[in-house]
């Protein structure tokens, strides 16, 4: 068991790895405060509730430009059940933020052989050498931040990140509306 991070000390760990932050997403739905709002927007017109410069005015945007400039590497996979949910369908059309200030997202359908090789956890991989767990309660609602260092606990997340990352597509490659076939 990991050491609980409270949302500063969670903050923290984006500024303190040095080389990489990966992160793995596996829930068709998160219920962050702030979002709600622009996903019922999104759902009912279209609009994902973002102005043209949020990737320049983000706070999150702007510590990934920041690092990205100083040679680090964002990655992260959403595994996702096709279709979207409504929650992801909305990701899926703000992710292109995400893209322009520099981290590199693909999308890893559920129904590939490999997702079944991945856990059922989110979490966080810094520089291959200490993760950080998201917990969620029943209401998809984050409770936990939970910082690891163990050897093996870290060598099982460095190889889900493998699987992950070898079978993703691309943000740029991914159509949500074209589900893919896959052989298993």
């Amino acid at each position: 068991m990991g050491v609980s991070l409270s949302e500063e000390e969670f903050g923290q760990q984006f500024e303190e790895f040095e080389h990489t932050a990966w992160k793995l997403e596996v829930r068709d739905r998160y219920n962050v405060d702030g979002e709600n709002e622009d996903v019922e927007r999104f759902l009912r017109t279209g609009d994902p509730g973002r102005a043209p410069d949020h990737a320049s005015t983000s706070p999150w945007h702007r510590n990934v430009t920041r690092g990205c400039k100083e040679g680090k590497i964002w990655q992260r996979v959403r595994v996702v059940s096709e279709p979207l949910s409504g929650y992801i369908a909305w990701e899926h059309a703000v992710t292109r933020f995400n893209v322009e200030a520099g981290e590199d997202i693909r999308w890893l359908p559920r129904h590939h052989p490999s997702a079944d090789r991945l856990p059922k956890l989110d979490f966080w991989l810094f520089d291959g050498r200490w993760s950080c767990v998201l917990h969620f309660d029943d209401d998809d609602v984050p409770y936990r931040l939970e910082r690891i260092d163990d050897p093996a606990v870290i060598t099982q997340h460095r190889q889900w990140w493998e699987i992950a990352w070898r079978h993703a597509i691309p943000h740029h490659e991914y159509d949500p509306s074209t589900p893919r076939r896959f052989n298993t």
